[in-house]
């Protein structure tokens, strides 16, 4: 069984609910409105797992390159990304 977001009616809007029950995505008028916010949740989602594939590894030959843990990998990483 996957998890996926899940839209619940509250009074009369449609809340979403993120596939781990934790957080409330936002509220909504319509059940459609509430799809499309599901549709672009997931839109996210797969960009972040796409990001994280692509950076991990970055991560870790920094590591390795320089004899440093991963926080300090991840620092200079995302340093040359122009992140904080």
């Amino acid at each position: 069984m996957s998890i996926e977001y899940r839209i619940e009616p509250v009074g009369n809007q449609f809340i979403v609910i993120d596939p781990w029950g934790e957080n409330l995505v936002d509220s909504f008028l319509t059940e459609e409105e509430a799809q499309h916010a599901i549709e672009e949740c997931k839109k996210e989602d797969a960009m972040w797992e796409t990001t994280e594939l692509l950076v991990d590894p970055a991560i870790k030959a920094h590591m390795q390159m320089h004899d440093v843990d991963r926080e300090i990998g991840a620092y200079w990483i995302n340093s040359a990304l122009g992140g904080s």
